[in-house]
């Protein structure tokens, strides 16, 4: 027998873990000269994973469990060692803790899977809840006896620019609906203004109409209990104006 092939025998054993003290040392130096050896050790170890792994998985390839059983059963020649003998409880005990390894890192990742998807629904379901909560307020807005509705023109010509507001003094709701506007020149923006009964106007949202003049402003941060005596409508920077800087180009009237 040559010397690679008396290695080539401890190899299996090698891979298991199974040498040990000096005859572990002699196989080490003797990888680290043998291109050969190592190879043939790295396709030990990756039939040793797969026949692990096939204890929670799909089975691993017939030639790998064959090459692994020939490189062990090779062993039996050098009976004398006694390490022979319990070799196979180190092959079973290895092969099941890596079996226990893989199926934990499974259960850890379908643990954590489950834990990404339910706080995913508690997102969805926490947003479809405001959401809900925002359009009943807005319902009971439009529908409240205490609404107030305006109605804001610009000239007599057909198409004629108009706009709706339905305003809530008690709870600061405002729904406004345009619709023919004129297309805005760029970076300017229409801004809507509540004017009220005393007091300087207060902005109430800017806005752009779309291709065909149509325009919405809901619910605009605006503060409670302010008594509205009208609305009105500027042209002002893109981003708005704390003030009209300009004349409005419609205003409300009640009704």
């Amino acid at each position: 027998m040559s010397l690679h092939e008396q290695f080539a025998e401890d190899l299996s054993l090698y891979a298991l873990g199974a040498l040990e003290g000096e005859e572990r040392q002699v196989v080490e130096q003797h990888l680290d000269e043998c291109s050969s050896c190592r190879q043939d050790l790295e396709k030990l170890r990756g039939d040793l994973a797969l026949l692990a792994f096939s204890a929670s998985g799909p089975r691993p390839p017939a030639r790998s469990r064959e090459r692994l059983m020939t490189a062990i059963a090779r062993e039996p020649r050098r009976a004398q060692r006694p390490r022979a003998r319990w070799a196979w409880w180190n092959v079973l005990g290895w092969a099941a803790a890596a079996a226990a390894i893989a199926i934990a890192v499974q259960f850890r990742q379908q643990d954590s899977d489950l834990r990404q998807q339910v706080a995913e629904l508690k997102t969805n379901s926490a947003n479809q809840d405001q959401q809900l909560h925002e359009a009943k307020q807005l319902v009971t807005a439009l529908t409240s006896p205490d609404a107030m509705r305006f109605t804001l023109v610009a000239g007599k010509a057909p198409p004629q620019p108009q706009g709706k507001a339905i305003y809530v003094r008690s709870s600061g709701t405002l729904v406004f609906l345009a619709s023919n506007l004129p297309a805005i020149p760029p970076q300017k923006a229409y801004e809507l203004w509540l004017i009220p009964t005393a007091g300087a106007p207060i902005p109430a949202g800017v806005f752009k109409p779309d291709a065909r003049g149509a325009a919405t402003v809901i619910r605009p941060p605006l503060p409670i209990g302010v008594e509205a005596k009208t609305f009105a409508i500027t042209i002002e920077p893109e981003a708005g104006s704390p003030a009209p800087t300009s004349q409005p180009i419609m205003v409300g009237i009640g009704g």
